[in-house]
């Protein structure tokens, strides 16, 4: 059943009691190569375009665990034949309910952990994995579509799953996947956690981030359209695709001072899809959040099916 539309903020967190944390900085060279796209994009458009495009899907790093921890030693990992290449899969428990974990860009399966005990004591087996080109998979380069087909794989191999925890990207690559690659797929409860509610401003901030010229974007834009298979651009939007996905219940978990992923975005989200409560944090930014106990516990109550917060 459909739980009573909420929005709650969690008081406890105030950005005085945080240590201070280095705002995002950019590379030195970020200057070369906004100047190289600004003098490439207006000469040769459509190769400037192929170079952002790879650069856009390329992640920078691969995450790695500085150090282990009993929940990473205690899964069981099996491989997924997806493509040409194999992902990495992390299994924990044996219930029969299951909840999948899906990271978000430059990250991997198990840096969602932090949910698996709880998750385990309330009789869930969970589910990781790491997407292509990230983590221990194989691959070196990844979209959303691409990433999207990743989820669908992993969710034909283990089975119907009762709920999905997402992060940032990861949320946009689900829904794209419950929504466009199979809506057959039902899920009972969704977490969406500093997730965009748009691909396209994405898109659009980055080739601002790179000073990509009007054509050179607009053919970067015409480069995406080609690898959707007949879809929009507009199909890559939370917002569209989460609206066709075969989704019972969601909860966004965002910080107001998120500085990869804006506050508006989860506003964006709340206020246009029905099905959608929203849990707000103060001074987490994008990746601490979702470390909190007090946030992983309220997602754990709603995995679990108990109601909190302030009915809108």
């Amino acid at each position: 059943m459909l739980m009573t539309k909420f929005r709650y903020e969690i008081p406890n967190f105030q950005l005085a009691t945080l240590p201070q944390r280095h705002k995002n900085e950019y590379p030195f060279y970020l200057v070369f190569v906004k100047w190289g796209f600004a003098i490439l994009g207006r000469i040769l458009p459509k190769i400037a375009a192929k170079l952002a495009f790879r650069i856009f899907t390329t992640p920078r790093l691969r995450a790695v665990h500085r150090r282990t921890d009993k929940v990473i030693e205690s899964a069981k990992t099996f491989d997924v034949s997806y493509g040409k290449i194999t992902l990495k899969g992390y299994e924990w428990g044996i219930g029969d309910r299951i909840v999948l974990l899906v990271h978000g860009w430059e990250s991997r399966g198990t840096a969602l952990r932090g949910f698996v005990p709880g998750l385990l004591a309330a009789g869930f087996r969970v589910v990781a994995f790491d997407g292509p080109a990230h983590g221990d998979s194989g691959g070196q380069r990844t979209n959303l579509p691409d990433f999207a087909g990743a989820v669908k794989t992993v969710l034909q191999k283990v089975g119907p799953v009762y709920g999905i925890i997402t992060h940032s990207f990861g949320g946009s690559t689900t829904s794209f996947a419950l929504a466009e690659l199979d809506n057959s797929m039902s899920v009972e409860k969704m977490v969406l956690i500093a997730v965009p509610a748009s691909t396209r401003k994405v898109v659009a901030d980055f080739a601002k981030l790179i000073n990509l010229p009007k054509p050179a974007f607009e053919a970067l834009k015409n480069m995406i359209n080609e690898r959707l298979n007949g879809l929009r651009f507009h199909d890559t939007d939370l917002i569209h695709s989460l609206g066709k996905a075969n989704v019972e219940d969601v909860l966004v978990v965002h910080d107001k001072f998120d500085p990869s992923v804006p506050f508006d975005s989860a506003e964006d989200i709340f206020e246009k899809y029905d099905k959608a409560n929203l849990l707000v944090t103060q001074g987490h930014g994008h990746f601490l959040l979702m470390k909190q106990p007090e946030v992983i516990r309220r997602i754990l109550n709603f995995m679990n099916g108990f109601e909190e917060g302030i009915s809108s």
